[in-house]
């Protein structure tokens, strides 16, 4: 498994990140980019593929492919074994976990992951690969009716709260308590996290925290648990 999980913000703040998946990417095959999560109404597609080609390709990925809704509803695992990986972009967390699972999409990320396929998931897209996406709560509205929240699961039982500061931890505590959540990776702008399935690995600048039991632990960059 190879997860680049990042806490949202500007491109310069995800610079570590972004060079730590491009290093595992096979830069002789295109990458896939699944961008549904965003409101269109704002940042139509053609936007988001030229704003991810201004990050990756000054770092040697030529090659972006770009699904949405109607591509994905097509698709089986076979078409995606032509890409050397995955970059899933940030929006509404609920939108993005209700098509992925309706379009079976979210099955077929799993089994990738699973056979060590890189995979970039980005604020929305980070917080799915956690065991619920609950924190999401917090500044996404829930206008698509989703009702299982209910995710990959794929960083061992932890949840995952992005964009996070220090003026997050009362509302932390809260959901904390509230929703039963045991154990949260908080992950700030200018941070990110690499997950395998023996490590995950804290990517900076800045630190990660993991909140259990209100109780707040830094990790610092290269940190390991």
């Amino acid at each position: 498994m190879k997860l680049f999980l990042g806490g949202g913000g500007r491109k310069e703040d995800s610079t570590e990140l972004d060079k730590n998946f491009v290093a595992n990417l096979d830069l002789s095959k295109p990458l896939l980019y699944i961008p549904i999560a965003i409101n269109t109404n704002k940042y139509p597609y053609s936007g988001c593929i030229n704003w991810l080609r201004d990050i990756l390709s000054p770092l040697g990925v030529k090659n972006i492919v770009m699904w949405i809704e109607d591509d994905l509803k097509k698709k089986q695992e076979k078409d995606f074994e032509q890409f050397s990986g995955v970059y899933i972009g940030g929006g509404n967390t609920f939108k993005l976990l209700k098509e992925l699972k309706e379009f079976g999409t979210f099955e077929i990320l799993k089994r990738l992951a699973k056979k060590d396929v890189p995979i970039y998931g980005g604020s929305a897209g980070a917080i799915i690969m956690a065991k619920t996406i609950i924190p999401a709560l917090s500044a996404d509205e829930n206008n698509v009716g989703l009702t299982d929240y209910s995710a990959m699961n794929l960083v061992k039982d932890y949840d995952i709260w992005c964009h996070y500061s220090e003026s997050l931890d009362t509302m932390i505590k809260d959901y904390t308590n509230k929703y039963g959540l045991n154990k949260i990776v908080a992950i700030p702008e200018k941070a990110g996290l690499f997950i395998t399935e023996k490590s995950k690995i804290v990517i900076g600048p800045a630190n990660v925290y993991i909140i259990e039991q209100n109780r707040k632990t830094i990790l610092k960059p290269g940190s390991k648990f």
